[in-house]
């Protein structure tokens, strides 16, 4: 799903309300579908909000490696929240 240019929203934005179509189409599930798994609590949002911004370092990191880089945001969206670049960089 960050395949797309909405990296400064969180997952659950771009599943619900920016790209439904494309979630419907990789997964095979409809926003009700993602929204009842999200209620049962089927995603502990902690461990989605750290393995999104683990990759969110990983996919940056290849790019700089590649020597461009597209994204230059003050915010990064994870599973379900949205932090500042700033404050996550000072914990690195």
């Amino acid at each position: 799903m960050y395949l797309t240019d909405y990296r400064e929203r969180s997952l659950r934005d771009v599943i619900t309300q920016l790209e439904p179509g494309l979630f419907k189409k990789v997964t095979g599930l409809n926003v009700a579908d993602f929204e009842l798994l999200v209620s049962l609590d089927v995603f502990n949002s902690s461990l989605m909000n750290h393995a999104v911004y683990k990759f969110k370092r990983y996919e940056d990191s290849s790019l700089n490696y590649a020597g461009f880089s597209k994204h230059d945001l003050k915010e990064i969206g994870l599973f379900d929240t949205v932090v500042n670049v700033e404050e996550i960089h000072a914990l690195d």
